[in-house]
């Protein structure tokens, strides 16, 4: 005698072969070599603008907390450089790290995670924002300090098309992007200063990231900040 299957057998069967379609539909489509070439760093941030102008790598000294064998594993393009403030006479370090593809073997690595990597000590980690043409940013604030050195902190992560606020919010954003059948990219950008004075220091960072954003071509804007510089 033939056994009849229970009907709720061929119901999920259903849905599972539906559920198999909608991901394979929904699979965000890589990046090509083309559109990781059009991505040039060296042509989007100004070497001069407002009253900043590049130094050269000889006039400062810049620390990168992760080494350069992961830098190259995780990252498409990376960009360091120091701008000197003809108006007050500080210094700001500025470093970008694009990832053309997030996923958990190779996503923009937080530097709350790489500094204390490197032996420096994160005593501060405060969330924070922005006011700019653009809009409100949100940001972070840290304090890392190693041996005589103090430098404050001041980033924020770009996953697609958000600023994520977390790991929780890279995690959100990174789904978010492959829902919708696109590729969720990554950018971190990080500003810092060597002094013992956190508080004047945030103050000149949020001066530069407001001068640099006022001076980037409105095309390239989003590439920072994602939806917020979309108007």
């Amino acid at each position: 005698m033939k056994m009849k299957l229970p009907l709720r057998n061929p119901i999920l069967l259903c849905f599972m072969l539906a559920a198999a379609g909608m991901a394979i539909a929904l699979k965000p489509a890589l990046p090509t070599s083309e559109q990781l070439q059009a991505i040039d760093l060296q042509r989007i941030i100004p070497q001069t603008f407002s009253t900043w102008s590049t130094l050269s790598r000889a006039d400062v000294i810049l620390v990168n907390p992760q080494q350069q064998e992961l830098l190259d594993s995780i990252y498409s393009q990376t960009l360091d450089r120091s701008y000197l403030d003809s108006k007050s006479g500080q210094v700001v370090m500025l470093s970008i790290a694009y990832g053309g593809v997030q996923s958990k073997q190779s996503q923009v690595h937080r530097p709350e995670v790489c500094y204390p990597a490197q032996g420096f000590q994160v005593s501060q980690s405060n969330k924070g924002q922005i006011d700019t043409s653009i809009g409100t940013v949100p940001v972070r604030r840290l304090l890392a300090v190693q041996s005589q050195r103090s430098e404050p902190i001041t980033y924020w992560i770009r996953v697609g098309d958000s600023l994520a606020e977390g790991w929780i919010g890279q995690k959100i954003a990174v789904v978010k992007q492959g829902v919708s059948g696109q590729f969720a990219d990554g950018l971190l950008f990080r500003t810092s200063t060597i002094s013992a004075d956190s508080s004047l220091s945030y103050e000149i960072q949020d001066r530069f990231i407001r001068d640099l954003l006022a001076a980037l071509k409105p095309e390239d804007v989003p590439f920072l900040v994602g939806s917020l510089g979309k108007h």
